[in-house]
């Protein structure tokens, strides 16, 4: 009697057949899971910004900002998802110019997400407070639902965070 090895065709079929079931059950849930992964990474790039930014303001005894910018060059109008600079004004005169060291950039975030704010900026100052008091900042993405991430910029310099925002 001779041995032979593999497999036949209907063990290959109920192979791919299960294949197939775990792959459409899998993806969906493997693209929430991205999705929601760019909004975290978003939203504690932000933070530590401000994180940065008031470390800094309070260790150099010097305000430093938080700004929009699209150029990466200096402050611009726009939308945060553009990008940002964190930066300290050494010569205090509130402008990002030189020897004003640039501490932070960030470059634009995915197209996906949208970050929004009335603010443009945020100002700290040596003892870590900050300017805009209560200033709200959405990340949301191209997704329906309460999926979204709300940042509320509190005095202290913290930020409060409320992870099952809806209003993007």
């Amino acid at each position: 009697m001779t041995k032979t090895c593999g497999f036949t065709l209907v063990e290959l079929m109920v192979t791919l057949s299960v294949a197939a079931i775990l792959l459409t059950v899998g993806i969906p849930g493997m693209r929430d899971l991205i999705a929601n992964n760019r909004l975290t990474a978003a939203t504690n790039l932000f933070v530590s910004s401000m994180n940065i930014a008031r470390s800094e303001a309070i260790k150099q005894g010097r305000d430093a900002t938080v700004c929009v910018s699209t150029s990466l060059a200096g402050c611009t109008a726009g939308n945060w998802q553009q990008g940002w600079l964190v930066w300290v004004d050494t010569d205090q005169d509130g402008n990002l110019d030189f020897p004003t060291e640039v501490i932070r950039a960030v470059q634009p975030l995915a197209t996906s997400l949208q970050f929004t704010s009335a603010q443009n900026s945020f100002s700290i100052d040596s003892q870590g407070t900050v300017d805009n008091v209560n200033a709200l900042l959405n990340v949301c993405d191209d997704r329906a639902g309460e999926v979204g991430r709300q940042l509320r910029v509190l005095a202290t310099g913290g930020i409060s965070l409320n992870s099952q925002f809806g209003g993007c």
